[in-house]
């Protein structure tokens, strides 16, 4: 399959911390982002990359409701 996704990198918030973040593909993927949701950010580092940082899914649902109840437009 063309599209198919890699195995998950499954990892805590204080293991991903020692992941030099800096290297590779990920400083590629990070000039792409321009908005959008914070779990849309998180499914493209996964896509990217394989990692999946469980703890940070109930954060960022949290956070895109928050973020979906405002009026982000400019002044």
């Amino acid at each position: 399959m063309a599209n198919q996704l890699p195995k998950a990198r499954r990892m805590s918030i204080a293991e991903f911390k020692k992941v030099d973040a800096l290297s590779g593909d990920i400083t590629k993927l990070l000039a792409k982002f321009n908005g959008g949701s914070l779990m849309c950010c998180h499914r493209l580092v996964y896509e990217a990359t394989g990692i999946w940082i469980e703890e940070l899914v109930p954060v960022f649902q949290k956070m895109d409701a928050m973020i979906a109840t405002r009026d982000m437009r400019p002044a």
